[in-house]
């Protein structure tokens, strides 16, 4: 992947979150085709017509179903860290309220604490 273009040690927090959202989307379009494979494999698997062309055995569909669930629970996983990337760029936008702060915000602009109000409840699945 072309990570060149990409600013480097860059101290705005906007271009640090856009970076953060261009390598979430290109994880996302790599996960995408490898969902596709697989199912390009179950596909060549069952047959066109779901007639099994290749007579596949017993244990033949049970190392398939394997390899299915062993892929399909790492994709899982994957998009699980993403969402977690997510919610952290939704938080870090939402402590960056350009009206109250008319400064180019940096990472060390930013304090936590255990009172904040987390914007991730303010949407409506």
């Amino acid at each position: 992947m072309p990570y060149e273009k990409y600013p480097k040690n860059s101290d705005s927090l906007d271009d640090t979150l856009a970076q953060l959202v261009k390598s979430i989307a290109i994880e996302e379009e790599a996960l995408a085709t490898l969902m596709q494979a697989e199912a390009n494999k179950t596909l060549a698997f069952v047959g066109k017509d779901r007639n099994l062309p290749t007579q596949p055995s017993s244990m033949e569909f049970i190392q398939f179903n394997q390899t299915v669930t062993k892929i399909l629970d790492s994709i899982l996983m994957a998009e699980w860290m993403l969402a977690k990337k997510i919610d952290s760029v939704k938080q870090f936008q939402y402590l960056i309220q350009p009206s109250l702060n008319k400064k180019e915000n940096t990472w060390k602009d930013i304090a936590f604490s255990d009172d904040e109000h987390d914007p991730s409840e303010d949407i409506d699945y």
